[in-house]
């Protein structure tokens, strides 16, 4: 399969060195803003604009959120299946192509990290069969983790995902910052991190649920709000709430 793949960020990155290793795929051109790839030593054919002269399968666009529909816009005359790898993004942002879809592999991707795609899971979507299929496939030759799934499945995919990572990495760097005030090293943590994080893949959450704000334990509550930026009490005392909320009405 021939692959295009417009964007250089993070997740274009990781692409192209997916699809440099894969025997299935043959990466035809890689395209960007800037004059040279971030990756180096990188065997894809790197260009500034998109080639409608080069032979295409497949057109991944790879770019911020915002810069989707001006990517669109300006493939708006090629006829192949132009997916973008958003996750709250509609298929609309690619008007006017007329084949469009979506390539959505669910993870958080850094540069100069090792990534196992095989357990990565890719959420798919197109607007026929035919080209339903030719994504599919795309994502078979990286992963062994393939859905079909709606605009709407995947809206609240991404909603999920924000909460499961971004917001649980903006908590952990706040027990980071915590442990180093009290001069002990954050790995401390660890054993209960990695619990907490086990439970939830075997157990339902809800009933797992420990801690003072499910208890109402005001006392200690307020002892650890002393402890707080202003920022952390709002933060500390609205989680409190809900989770109060959650198991108490």
């Amino acid at each position: 399969m021939r692959i295009a793949l417009i964007g250089t960020g993070n997740l274009a990155t990781h692409l192209v060195k997916a699809f440099e290793k894969s025997n299935d795929i043959d990466c035809v051109q890689w395209v960007g803003r800037k004059t040279t790839p971030h990756l180096e030593l990188s065997r894809t054919p790197y260009f500034t604009q998109f080639q409608k002269s080069i032979d295409t399968d497949v057109c991944l666009v790879a770019v911020s959120d915002d810069q989707i529909t001006h990517v669109a816009h300006q493939l708006k005359d090629i006829d192949i299946l132009v997916a973008h790898t958003a996750g709250a993004i509609s298929t609309n942002a690619l008007e006017p192509i007329i084949r469009k879809g979506v390539f959505y592999p669910l993870q958080s991707f850094l540069q100069n990290t090792i990534v196992n795609w095989d357990d990565i899971p890719i959420c798919i979507e197109a607007t026929n069969r035919s080209d339903e299929h030719l994504l599919k496939t795309l994502a078979n030759s990286l992963s062994k983790q393939v859905h079909t799934i709606t605009q709407s499945q995947r809206l609240h995919l991404h909603a999920a995902a924000v909460f499961a990572n971004n917001f649980c990495n903006h908590l952990l760097g706040i027990s980071q910052n915590l442990t180093e005030k009290s001069g002990l090293p954050f790995a401390i943590l660890e054993p209960l991190i990695r619990e907490t994080f086990e439970r939830s893949f075997s157990q339902s959450t809800l009933s797992v649920q420990t801690g003072p704000a499910k208890r109402n334990d005001l006392k200690t509550q307020d002892k650890h709000l002393a402890l707080l930026s202003e920022k952390e009490v709002e933060l500390y005392r609205s989680l409190s709430q809900t989770i109060f909320n959650t198991h108490n009405t």
